[in-house]
Order: C-alpha cells, then structure tokens, then sequence
C-alpha cells in the first residue's frame, strides 16, 4: 500500500489505512492524529477527524470505539450514539463508516458479500481471540468464506517487536507454541506478531486476505509508533485512524 492517504476499493467496499500526514497537529502528534485525549489540543483532532471525513465521505456517519484491547466485537444494525466499548465493529449499514485508531497495532479491515467491519488488534486482543470472534461473526450471518476478504494495515513488524521473559511466560501460558513466534536474536527476544495474525486468519478457513509490509516503528515518519516514542522517552504520541464503508452510489472505482 502508498504510504499517501489512498482510499482503497473493493467491490461494493471501500477502506483506507490513513498516514499520520496531511492533518493540522504539531510536534509529537504532527499532524494527522485522530485521538483525543492523548495530550493533543481538542481543536486539532478535531480538525483532523473532519478532514478524514471530507475525504473519505462526508455524507455518513464515522462510528469509533473506546478500544480496551480485549476480544469484544461489536454489531451495529441501528442508530446508536452510546460510547462502544471494544476492539471489533461490524454493520451492514450504507450510512455508517466504521473505524479505529492504532498506533503500533493492527488495523485490521473485513468485508464479506453484504458485511464489514474493521478491528483494532494488539497483541493482547490477539492472543484473546479478537479475530476468531470478527471472523466467526460473519460466518454466522451467512457470509461463506470464500467470500470473506481480511486487509491488515501497518503495524509493528517483528524486527521492531522486541519483548521480555515476562512477555515469553504470558506466551506460554496461551497454550500457544511460543518456539513459532518468538525469536532470540543477540541475546534479545522477538515477536512475530504478524505470523500470529496470519494464523489466526487461516485457522478460522479464511484464505483471501493482505498483510501489509509496513513497520510502523520503523516507518515513524509516515506513521504513528507508541514503541518509537516510548524509546525516546516520550510517553504520548498520536494516533493514525483507519476507515470502512459500503461504497456512495456514484463511487464506481477499483483498486
């Protein structure tokens, strides 16, 4: 994928992973952070998020979450302006456009025949089956998998995603094979979060779907890295926005 703010179409779909470029904020949020609360100005974020929306479409609604980094999906069919608490959000609704905010962790995008969603997945929601439960829930609707196309955004790469023993112990406490994901490199250990996600995929009979490239640590300057910050010391950093909808009526393009 560009590292430009690219709407990417897909039948009758259309997503973007946003860059961190092109918004209004400054210093460690410059520009384009979508977060609130994060030690941005109010104003700024603002500002972003309404350029986001005139971009991507302004006609629909933008439904966020307050993510908790659990395995909680969440199935919009109805107006609702209630605070969401979760990491997944799924709807067939023309009128809504579904997001989250990362900063290090995945994006990850969904779209089925007549469903889609979008999930924040960090390791934690990860290892509690976030994905299993997006998955499984449009399985449940009807979608087939053959049907089912799975995008996932930048986020942090295994050369970046340098761990402790304490991080091996939780591994190993999921009944996972920690041998797998983790590497020792120069006495250091590494995760690979990206095989975890690909597993996850697979395993739930999902074989059409993306895994961008991008390291978001190392490619800071396009993207927000809560790693890359906290490195230098620097405990707030913003947050990129990722998008999804069903494609406006006069939107005919593939890509």
């Amino acid at each position: 994928m560009s590292k430009k703010n690219k709407i990417i179409f897909n039948k009758k779909f259309k997503y973007c992973f946003f860059t961190r470029n092109g918004g209004f904020s400054k210093k460690n949020f410059s520009t384009l952070n979508c977060a609130y609360n994060k030690g941005d100005e109010d104003k700024n974020v603002k500002k972003n998020r309404e350029y986001v929306h005139k971009k991507f479409s302004i006609k629909k609604k933008i439904i966020l979450m307050n993510q908790i980094h659990s395995n909680k999906v969440i199935f919009i069919d109805k107006p609702n302006d209630q605070t969401l608490n979760g990491d997944g959000i799924i709807s067939n609704r023309k009128d809504l456009i579904l997001g989250v905010l990362t900063a290090d962790c995945a994006p990850i995008v969904i779209l089925g025949k007549r469903y889609f969603g979008i999930i924040h997945a960090g390791w934690k929601g990860t290892f509690s089956g976030i994905i299993e439960n997006a998955l499984n829930f449009f399985l449940k609707k009807g979608e087939r998998k053959e049907d089912i196309f799975v995008d996932v955004g930048p986020h942090l790469k295994k050369e970046s995603f340098q761990v402790k023993n304490d991080f091996l112990i939780n591994f190993k406490k999921q009944e996972v094979n920690s041998d797998k994901y983790i590497s020792s490199t120069k006495n250091s250990l590494y995760f690979n979060f990206s095989l975890l996600i690909t597993d996850k995929i697979t395993e739930c009979g999902i074989r059409d779907f993306n895994i961008s490239e991008i390291d978001t640590y190392k490619n800071f300057k396009d993207f927000y890295s809560f790693r890359y910050y906290y490195k230098k010391g620097i405990k707030n950093c913003g947050r990129q926005i990722s998008l999804v909808s069903i494609k406006d009526n006069n939107e005919i393009g593939f890509g």
